[in-house]
């Protein structure tokens, strides 16, 4: 044998040596495999192919203050066929019979489920699907029908549950409503009532065995290992879908004409603080208007002349004014540290009442009032502020409530233009929701409600603050707020009607005010009717086109009146409510005297004041003139006050 063969053969034992020990290594590991370790790879396979799934219970519904629901789960089933579990002498005795029920009850023909099955089959399908969408009666008839009947292991059937989240309004309180959603790391988010309300809407999982097959797809076990979930509760919201159409309509159609940024409106049950519509609208960049944000709720801003009420609320409670004070507008401009303060009218007004000063707001009569009483101590007016509540949240459900800002003295930024500029609403934030809030409490005798979205069982209204003012400020205040509307010169008498009286205050608020584009925010706050107050409502809008105006008696107030109107004539008590003749001062307190609307009461009509007593007798069709002024001096017999006959009433 020579060298190269003896090389040959050394290399061959050396390969085979090398196989034998790879086998050995092979082999062991086969045997460590299945037999040392078996147990826990077995294990390791059953989790990978088995696995509990949560299954989510039907959501709660929402509804509206009459019942009618605006948010609702719908649950939808598919079905499938899993091909591979079916024995084929099983489905070959049924597939006739199944294909038939199926025709009859999904309306295709049999034909098409036969032929579709057969071919599931054929190729050993396990996630075959039969039907989509199919409701729960639906999926009754199918569980009985042959071979299904039999179940998931030997019948093959798979059933998959749908949960989806219905909104009847569509866009309509959108954001409002709301949505709730989970993240990756399984904790729930959203907005609106959907997410502030999630805990009673949501349910309890429920859970299921699960087996994966092909394709990543997972089929249920047997019924046994399903723990059934517990569907979430139903809410009840104080919405009013007829009011909520009014007001989201009423503001689309002056952002629209505008063609403003953004915009809202809340409608305030007055008695109980139930928010009764919220809509809020913003701009797309192609001229759209959409639910993008809660503005009402969440959007802080300086209020502008709406502050007004509270800086006349704060001089009335400290004595440091009374509504027949004089104060000098002084030309219509005010210098502070070479800032002005202007009022709209160029030359101002020259001395008018504190009255006047809010009615026509001026800027600078409101300036006047405030710098003078509190130059010396600013802190007091901070803290008359503070003691109304205006400076904490309203504590609301939903979510995102801005933070009002309140400036104080002791506050770093605190300089000489805060006094002034807080007199007439800048330099402060209020949310709209927070505004409204305030002015509903002077419609409501005082009481500050926190605004309620969802109903409570046993709980009416909630209290904040039970009197923000004296009795005799809030007198003083009321008179006010209906003057700025129903009397000649107030910055809201274009939105007067005779059917019933509005209170309420404008607002026009510069924003921007420190860059070359100047922008304004158009508000008006008030409630209706003023007499017997029922509802509260602000409307606010961001950004209007300058050209076309921005002054909160054109942009906002219009919007307003066309909501009171409409909720006016759609609710019948409010047409019967009673009418109220003009405060009277008796002994320094405020009296009413009623007049019912009944038309034969208006026989009894001495000591009225004529013009509250006109646009009633004109709408029930009477035709009316005076003579002299003030009260009627007699009551009127029934033949003097005929239909369509003109007649004249004396007065004092």
């Amino acid at each position: 044998m020579n060298t190269n063969q003896k090389q040959f053969l050394y290399r061959l034992y050396f390969v085979t040596f090398l196989l034998i020990i790879f086998g050995g290594c092979i082999a062991y590991k086969i045997f460590d495999i299945q037999y040392i370790k078996g147990d826990k790879y077995r294990s390791l396979a059953k989790e990978k192919s088995i696995q509990n799934f949560n299954i989510i219970p039907k959501r709660g519904n929402i509804y509206s203050d009459d019942g009618s629901v605006l948010a609702f789960s719908t649950t939808s089933y598919d079905i499938y066929f899993d091909a591979v579990t079916v024995k084929e002498k099983i489905f070959l005795k049924n597939i006739d019979r199944l294909s038939y029920e199926l025709s009859k009850l999904l309306g295709e023909h049999k034909e098409k489920y036969k032929n579709s099955l057969i071919e599931a089959k054929k190729l050993n399908k396990r996630y075959h699907l039969v039907v989509k969408d199919i409701s729960l009666n639906k999926l009754n008839e199918i569980k009985k029908m042959p071979l299904f009947q039999l179940g998931g292991i030997k019948g093959g059937l798979i059933i998959e549950k749908n949960i989806s989240r219905q909104y009847p309004l569509n866009k309509i309180a959108e954001r409002t409503i709301g949505y709730e959603k989970k993240n990756q790391e399984n904790n729930y988010y959203g907005v609106g009532l959907e997410h502030a309300f999630g805990e009673i809407l949501r349910g309890k999982d429920g859970s299921q065995l699960m087996q994966k097959i092909s394709n990543g797809k997972w089929r249920p076990l047997t019924n046994s290992s399903q723990i059934q979930p517990k569907p979430g509760k139903n809410i009840y919201t104080n919405i009013n879908i007829e009011m909520q159409d009014i007001a989201h309509h009423s503001l689309l159609k002056q952002l629209e004409n505008f063609e403003a940024d953004h915009g809202s409106v809340v409608i305030m049950e007055t008695e109980t603080g139930a928010i009764k519509a919220i809509s809020n609208l913003a701009r797309t960049s192609e001229g759209k208007y959409y639910e993008r944000l809660n503005y009402a709720v969440g959007e802080s801003h300086e209020p502008g002349s709406t502050f007004k009420l509270m800086s006349m609320m704060a001089a009335l409670e400290d004595g440091i004014i009374h509504p027949s004070t004089l104060v000098d507008t002084k030309n219509g401009e005010l210098i502070f540290y070479g800032d002005k303060v202007r009022d709209s009218k160029e030359g101002g007004y020259g001395k008018i009442s504190a009255r006047e000063v809010f009615k026509f707001s001026s800027n600078t009569g409101i300036v006047d009032i405030i710098t003078s009483g509190y130059s010396e101590h600013p802190e007091k007016f901070s803290e008359r502020l503070f003691n109304m509540g205006l400076n904490q949240t309203l504590g609301i459900s939903i979510m995102g409530e801005g933070k009002p800002k309140i400036p104080h003295p002791e506050d770093k930024n605190w300089n000489g233009l805060s006094l002034p500029w807080m007199a007439y609403g800048y330099g402060v934030s209020l949310t709209p929701i927070q505004i409204l809030s305030y002015y509903n409490a002077i419609a409501n005798n005082g009481e500050l409600l926190k605004p309620l979205f969802v109903k409570t069982n046993g709980v009416d209204k909630i209290v904040l603050n039970p009197s923000i003012c004296s009795k005799e400020t809030l007198a003083y205040l009321k008179d006010m707020l209906e003057g700025v509307v129903n009397e000649n010169g107030g910055t809201a008498y274009n939105i007067k009607t005779d059917k019933y009286k509005i209170a309420g205050k404008t607002g026009t608020c510069q924003v921007d005010y420190n860059t070359n584009n100047v922008q304004y925010i158009s508000t008006f706050v008030g409630y209706f009717p003023a007499d017997k107050p029922k509802y509260s409502c602000i409307v606010v809008i961001h950004k209007p086109d300058k050209k076309k105006g921005y002054y909160g008696n054109v942009v906002a107030a219009p919007v307003f009146k066309t909501i009171s109107d409409k909720i006016f004539s759609s609710i019948p008590q409010l047409k019967n409510i009673l009418k109220w003749n003009q405060l009277k001062n008796t002994q320094n307190e405020f009296n009413s005297v009623p007049i019912n609307i009944i038309e034969s009461d208006f026989k009894k009509i001495k000591g009225k004041n004529f013009f509250e007593i006109l646009p009633i007798l004109e709408n029930l069709g009477y035709s009316v003139e005076h003579i002299g002024e003030g009260l009627i001096v007699k009551d009127y017999k029934v033949e003097q006050l005929t239909k369509n006959k003109k007649i004249i009433i004396e007065l004092s």
